[in-house]
């Protein structure tokens, strides 16, 4: 009878191994950042590959006629304070805050 409780205990622990929890995926959001001073496309292009380049950004688009920046993003790893940053050290400003001078002084003379 041990025997059979200890092939069976064995039994249980290998089924268990091979139904590990996985964890849940992260829940995305969405926010709306207001670039009033996107001006064409290649503000678009650029205000959109900041957002891109910071971890946790899952998508980013630009409509220039709305001047919206729509991101979804992982909440765990940026928040809107962070999105906002990016968009404003790419050299516009985000909805409140103001362009960094210097990379606006580095966009195109279209951008201005």
């Amino acid at each position: 009878m041990k025997f059979l409780v200890a092939i069976l205990t064995v039994a249980g622990l290998l089924v268990g191994c091979g139904q590990q929890q996985q964890e849940a995926p992260a829940k995305a959001e969405t926010v709306a950042i207001k670039v009033e001073t996107a001006k064409c496309e290649a503000c678009v292009g650029t205000i959109t590959d900041a957002l891109k380049g910071v971890e946790g950004v899952q998508k980013a688009e630009v409509d220039l006629e709305k001047k919206l920046a729509t991101v979804q993003f992982i909440p765990a790893k940026v928040d809107l304070q962070k999105l906002e940053t990016a968009v404003v050290n790419a050299g516009y400003d985000a909805n409140d805050k103001k362009r960094n001078p210097a990379a606006y002084e580095q966009l195109p003379d279209c951008c201005k």
